[in-house]
């Protein structure tokens, strides 16, 4: 059995250049009642990219769910990452 993860499990839904758009795509789900965050741009970065984000999820079955609500309520493509 492998060792427990402690990087939570989290679901992003979009990935974009510009702040603001980063914040109201947060706002929007926020007020539709997911837990949305945005991820600042790595410094080291390529390309600055402000990552959106849904949830801290330990378990993936449980970010899989949010994934899957995402997909069917909001029409979005999100993927899972650590």
């Amino acid at each position: 059995m492998p060792p427990p993860q402690s990087d939570p499990y989290t679901v992003q839904v979009a990935a974009l250049r510009a702040a603001d758009a980063a914040q109201a795509f947060a706002g929007r789900l926020i007020a539709k009642g997911f837990p949305a965050y945005v991820v600042e741009p790595a410094a080291e970065g390529p390309v600055a990219l402000y990552r959106v984000r849904v949830g801290r999820y330990a378990d993936h079955g449980e970010a899989e769910r949010i994934l899957q609500r995402l997909q069917q309520e909001e029409q979005l493509t999100p993927w899972i990452t650590r």
